[in-house]
């Protein structure tokens, strides 16, 4: 079973980008995919298509082997709660206190306000600096403090998909060995990554699959000794 499926998809063009035109997509348990992509604009539309961010001018889309209807957003949120999405795009909710944003899917899909972060949640927490600013806005955390807290925020919802783009400039190149960790993780619970990196080191030691976006298409390949080249 796949666990994303999308089948002739166009996506249009954002900023620089050329747009993909009229791709087959699949995504399987175990699978650490690199995306390559001479236009920037065009991986980071294909990420957002994946995290059900964009909707395509066709095609459909299947999480899980159902079939996704993307005019719909209330039938889209349990799909994205099972897909973390760490990119430059990504935010915070300002009004919200860096807890609240952690919390925010549980809120919902438990229908409760009296809850707090899980024992590992506030490990993840406590090792990256952030115990206590947990109660401040949004504004009252630097940049990259901000970055830590969605990344946390997104691996709490213990997705089954990981969407990362450009991870080594997202956690800092100073926590480089964290954004290792995570991968391994996730490989050993063979959970599919998908990500936009200019760092070989990573696409060398973790990718398995490539993924290409040039001049409107993408093309794929599972050779991981393709990457390194």
């Amino acid at each position: 079973m796949y666990v994303i499926e999308m089948s002739d998809y166009t996506l249009p063009p954002v900023g620089s980008g050329d747009g993909i035109r009229g791709f087959d997509f699949a995504l399987s348990p175990g699978e650490i995919c690199a995306v390559e992509a001479p236009k920037p604009d065009d991986g980071h539309q294909f990420l957002r298509a994946v995290a059900t961010l964009t909707r395509p001018c066709k095609g459909t889309y299947r999480f899980m082997d159902n079939d996704l209807n993307l005019k719909n957003y209330r039938e889209l949120l349990s799909c994205k709660r099972k897909i973390a999405y760490i990119a430059s795009d990504a935010a915070l909710i300002s009004n919200l206190t860096v807890r609240q944003n952690m919390l925010i899917h549980r809120y919902y899909f438990e229908n409760a306000l009296n809850i707090d972060l899980e024992g590992h949640v506030g490990h993840m927490c406590d090792a990256l600096g952030l115990c206590q600013k947990l109660d401040r806005r949004p504004a009252d955390l630097n940049s990259m403090e901000r970055q830590l807290a969605i990344v946390i925020r997104e691996i709490s919802k213990k997705p089954d998909v990981l969407l990362l783009e450009s991870p080594e400039d997202f956690v800092g190149h100073a926590r480089f060995d964290m954004l290792v960790q995570l991968f391994k993780d996730w490989i050993d619970q063979r959970k599919p990554v998908v990500f936009v990196s200019s760092d070989r080191r990573l696409i060398r030691r973790f990718a398995n699959r490539r993924i290409l976006i040039s001049d409107g298409a993408l093309a794929s390949t599972s050779s991981k000794r393709s990457l390194g080249d």
